[in-house]
Order: structure tokens, then C-alpha cells, then sequence
């Protein structure tokens, strides 16, 4: 007989593994299909904003960036169920048994607290609890590091955004000092 012809490959022996060929991935394309829904969802809430007023928008309407940014994220998660194509699905795999670290959960709960603080603390006061407890929960302790950052950084962002852009931040509980 021959035994030149190669053999079908048929399901590995190895735990997890598999030798049929999927053009799409069917856990990434669950998640890909929850990310365009939630984006979908939020873009209809984007066209219930109310317009600008014509000397607001300068070469695009204020409602718009956001509607950018959505359509954006929605191309990119398109790639996802094709992602073990470029990846592999060994490094894959890999990639997905790692943990997710305590710092990950740690950093957007603290993120999420000081967010839902912004309405009373204005977005001035937000920023630089941002620009200190962050660096703080990462490990920075050097004051000569952390003072400057936490002044300098919110500062030079809203005079960036008051003095050349014209935007305003909501001052929140400071309004009556302003």
C-alpha cells in the first residue's frame, strides 16, 4: 500500500485542543456581538442629545464625537471573533487562563468611585483625585513625584480646554467660589 498519502487529522489527544479549522471563533463572537449591542444601544442614546447651537460647532456638531468614538469601537470589535487567526489559538488560550489581577479590579473600582463623586467634586477636583490616589494604589510613594503630577497634569488640561479650546468643566460643589 501507499503511505505516502497523509491522513486526515482527526481530535487531538491534548486537553482543550482541537484540529478543526473555524473562520470565527464562537466565544469571541458572543462577545463581539454583546460589545456592538451595548455600542448600538449607546449611539441611539447619542442621537437623542440635543443639538448644538450653529456658533457651538465649528466644522462638526458637539454630538458627534461621541457617535465617532462608538462607530469606532464597533469596527474594532468586528475583528474580534477572527482574533485566534492572527493570534493562534495556543497563545490564545494562554492569554485567557491568565487571571485577572487584583490591581485590575482594584484600580476600576477606585476609578468608579471617584467618577460617581464627579457631580458633587466638579471635574477639576476629579482629576486630581485621579492623579493622586491612582499612582498611590500602584505603588508611587515619592511626594516629589506625586505632588507635581497631581497639580500640573489637571491644571494644564483645563487651561488647555478653558483658554485655547473654550470648553468649560462643570465646577460641581466649587460653583459657589467660581
Amino acid at each position: 500500500m501507499n503511505n505516502d498519502i497523509p491522513k486526515h487529522p482527526g481530535p487531538s489527544t491534548e486537553k482543550g485542543e482541537s484540529s478543526s479549522f473555524s473562520l470565527i471563533d464562537g466565544t469571541d463572537a458572543i462577545l463581539a456581538l454583546i460589545i456592538l449591542a451595548i455600542c448600538g444601544f449607546l449611539y441611539f442614546l447619542t442621537t437623542r442629545f440635543e443639538k448644538a447651537s450653529e456658533q457651538m460647532s465649528q466644522n462638526i456638531p458637539p454630538e458627534w464625537f461621541p457617535q465617532l468614538l462608538l462607530v469606532f469601537i464597533m469596527v474594532l470589535t468586528l475583528a474580534i471573533p477572527f482574533e485566534h487567526l492572527f493570534m493562534g489559538k495556543k497563545a490564545l488560550a494562554k492569554d485567557r487562563q491568565a487571571k485577572v489581577k487584583p490591581i485590575s479590579i482594584a484600580s476600576a473600582v477606585l476609578l468608579a468611585g471617584i467618577i460617581f463623586l464627579m457631580p458633587w467634586l466638579g471635574l477639576f477636583v476629579t482629576m486630581i483625585c485621579v492623579c493622586i490616589f491612582v499612582p498611590l494604589l500602584w505603588g508611587e510613594r515619592r511626594p516629589m513625584v506625586l505632588i507635581p503630577y497631581a497639580i500640573l497634569f489637571p491644571a494644564a488640561v483645563t487651561l488647555l480646554f478653558t483658554k485655547v479650546l473654550g470648553v468649560y468643566f462643570e465646577t460641581g460643589m466649587w460653583s459657589k467660589f467660581f
